[in-house]
């Protein structure tokens, strides 16, 4: 190891422990970004030390901008100081009502998920499980019963979860963890190795979010049961169970494969083409477009960098989306250094006042509460990626569904009951007051 990396790796541990420092905890999303570029970086070493290709000194300069938002917003926000208490969830509607809505709303997405596997099969027992996988949300039809069923369960999780700290009843609990265990079920028979991993980092950002830190008994159960999903993935593709088998490969995913292609982008695509000054994001404009209107697609940008990697023709549209990181596609593909420095500085200035948010709000409703917690769950995917409009999309076509099946039920039940219509509203309490909970 020479000293450049020496001295870079240096930095970028006190640039960590600055992030960790200045965020709220090592559940917020802001460290959460900062540890993604940890790892981005440990990949980029790889290219370094192969091909001596310089793409970790572009990492930790944009963890360098992404600190120095971090540290902008935490200034201009000063006012905005955390609460020591646990967030106060209230419901809006009536209990009552909204419980039967919930079960309603789940048996509706419980059986999605069912036909989903019934027409699909299970792609993880599949011989091409992972093409099938891929088939299986791809389309208008197709991508709007998975976010019915199963993205739906884990809506009516989080939502239930936040009905439990609001009520404090045992229903609200017992339907939380169901959902989300079939959720993480149908996700993990769904192929994918980040089944293993992200349902339990979004259950432990809502309950951070909600009690300001991570209960020791709940990190516990996430860290077991993301070995053992870990290992039961790790399986169907490397055909042992091997803890250090699983890890390798949940390493090499989450370090080498993260970086290999914003490097191919620096090394291969930025010498041989021009910057596309928003390119990207008319890309993905039009893939909205094409989909609103059943019409042909063209490939997003990412796509195309995949496909000339593998060196597939560069029109075509795969459905495959390597990652690029949001300084990779939204900053350096559009605006060279400039553009990736000044997509960290914002980042970091918008995770940072997003963290002050929802860490001093004292009182926020069930529906509120469960929408912030799935944006900022979706901000993790952003960045690596770095799909601003097709993220902020997804965002919303997989909350909605499930939302508006339960208002319709709600507002279906509720007729004989005119006051349970009635929209409840609780105001952040002033400093000192002490509003109980």
């Amino acid at each position: 190891m020479d000293g450049l990396v020496i001295v870079t790796s240096s930095l970028l541990l006190l640039i960590v422990l600055l992030c960790y420092r200045y965020s709220s905890g090592l559940f917020s999303v802001s460290f959460l970004i900062t540890a993604y570029m940890v790892l981005l970086y440990l990949g980029a070493l790889h290219f370094y030390m192969t091909q001596r290709h310089l793409t970790f000194i572009f990492v930790f300069f944009m963890a360098l901008f992404y600190l120095i938002g971090i540290l902008i917003s935490n200034k201009l926000f000063k006012k905005m100081r955390p609460s020591g208490r646990p967030l106060k969830i209230y419901s809006p509607l009536n209990t009552s009502v909204l419980k039967l809505s919930l079960i309603i709303a789940f048996l509706i997405s419980l059986a999605v998920s069912l036909y989903r596997v019934e027409r699909f099969g299970i792609p993880l027992l599949a011989r091409s499980w992972y093409t099938t996988g891929i088939a299986s949300t791809t389309g208008a039809k197709n991508r709007l019963l998975y976010c019915i069923g199963p993205t739906g369960l884990i809506i009516i999780a989080l939502l239930s979860y936040a009905m439990y700290k609001a009520q404090n009843k045992n229903f609200f609990k017992y339907l939380s963890a169901l959902s989300f265990i079939l959720y993480v079920m149908f996700e993990i028979l769904q192929g994918g190795k980040a089944a293993a991993i992200m349902p339990f980092l979004l259950m432990l950002m809502a309950s951070f979010y909600v009690n300001r830190k991570t209960p020791k008994k709940l990190l516990a159960v996430a860290a077991i049961s993301t070995l053992f999903f870990a290992l039961f993935i790790g399986f169907f593709w490397t055909g042992s169970f091997s803890f250090y088998r699983a890890f390798q490969l949940y390493f090499h995913r989450a370090t080498v494969d993260a970086a290999l292609h914003l490097d191919y982008l620096l090394y291969e695509w930025a010498p041989n083409h021009h910057y596309l000054f928003g390119g990207t994001i008319w890309l993905e404009i039009k893939r909205i477009i094409a989909q609103i209107g059943f019409l042909p697609k063209e490939p997003l940008f990412k796509e195309m960098i995949g496909n000339l990697r593998v060196g597939r023709p560069v029109e075509t549209v795969t459905g495959i989306s390597p990652e690029l990181s949001v300084f990779g596609q939204l900053g350096y593909a559009n605006f060279g250094l400039l553009g990736a420095i000044f997509v960290a500085v914002v980042l970091g200035f918008f995770v940072k006042w997003i963290d002050l948010f929802l860490y001093s709000r004292r009182v926020m409703n069930c529906f509120s509460f469960t929408l912030w917690i799935y944006f900022v769950y979706h901000l993790l995917g952003f960045v690596r990626a770095g799909d601003l409009v097709i993220g902020l999309q997804k965002w919303i076509i997989e909350v909605t569904p499930t939302l508006f099946i339960i208002v319709i039920v709600y507002s279906l039940l509720a007729v004989p009951y005119p006051q349970a219509m009635r929209w409840k509203k609780l105001a952040q309490p002033s400093r000192g007051v002490n509003y109980g909970g």
